[in-house]
């Protein structure tokens, strides 16, 4: 009995063994071999790169930026459909032409304004202006510039020409000869440049007028403040209108200077001869 209890202890010693020497082998295969021949881990560095995200500095003049010079050119009058109420509504409103050509629309009514302070007389506001500093030089001078008459309404102007007309005839005229006088004197309604307020007659509407000393004055100073003679002595031919030598013009200062040096009546200074 006690022989066959050694007998199993040493079979169960010698498995015990057997089993550890296993457990050791594969100990060995596999973890201890896999420790020498599994490939090394390695590590990679990442360089990371950051984006420029902001605009390149450009470097800014310190000259200021000078715009473009605008080319001034005149604007010409356009003699072709021309109309004196679009020119009279423009910058060239000083040099519209008007007469038996180039008639004013019966329509139109000028913004007006008296001369010289007291004074029933009126002309277009830019032109009375223009006279009161003129009457006011004068006056300095001891020369009295009496405004006789300015702006005319179409009506009244009509009224003024067929009297005219009627005394003509009344001398023994034909009517068109009747016509053809008056109209030389006076201008048709809506042929006057009345009618715009553009011109102020001095005084008198007298031929005599021209021996005065008022009238030396504005032949020496008038283009001074933009005034000249409408209707020149030596013109009469290019205008179609008597000398009168008291009905003044208001053209600008810079264009009554060029016709005074030049002698020029205002159809020539604007080429419409």
């Amino acid at each position: 009995m006690k022989k066959r209890q050694l007998k199993i202890r040493g079979t169960l010693l010698i498995s015990l063994i057997i089993i550890l020497g296993s457990l050791l082998i594969l100990y060995f295969a596999f973890c201890r071999g896999g420790e020498y021949n599994s490939a090394p881990i390695t590590t990679t560095k990442v360089e990371t790169t950051t984006e420029q995200t902001t605009e390149p500095v450009v470097e800014e003049s310190t000259e200021a930026p000078t715009e473009p010079e605008e080319e001034i050119t005149e604007e010409p009058i356009i003699w072709d459909n021309y109309s004196p109420v679009s020119i009279l509504k423009s910058e060239n409103w000083a040099l519209t032409l008007i007469n038996k050509k180039y008639p004013l629309d019966k329509n139109y009514s000028p913004s007006t304004a008296t001369v010289v302070e007291g004074s029933s007389v009126t002309a277009d506001v830019r032109v009375a202006e223009a006279y009161r500093l003129m009457y006011n030089a004068a006056l300095a001078e001891d020369v009295v510039l009496t405004p006789y008459s300015g702006y005319c309404s179409y009506q009244r102007q009509k009224t003024i020409y067929d009297n005219k007309v009627q005394a003509f005839i009344l001398q023994g005229l034909t009517e068109d000869e009747a016509k053809l006088s008056a109209e030389k004197r006076v201008e048709p309604a809506g042929c006057s440049e009345n009618g715009a307020g553009l011109a102020v007659d001095v005084i008198s509407a007298s031929a005599g007028f021209s021996s005065t000393n008022e009238y030396k004055w504005l032949v020496a100073n008038a283009h001074n403040y933009g005034f000249v003679l409408r209707y020149p002595e030596d013109k009469t031919e290019i205008t179609g209108m008597i000398y009168q030598p008291w009905h003044w013009r208001y053209v600008g200062i810079e264009v009554a200077t060029e016709m005074k040096e030049q002698n020029l009546c205002l159809e020539e200074f604007l080429g419409v001869v």
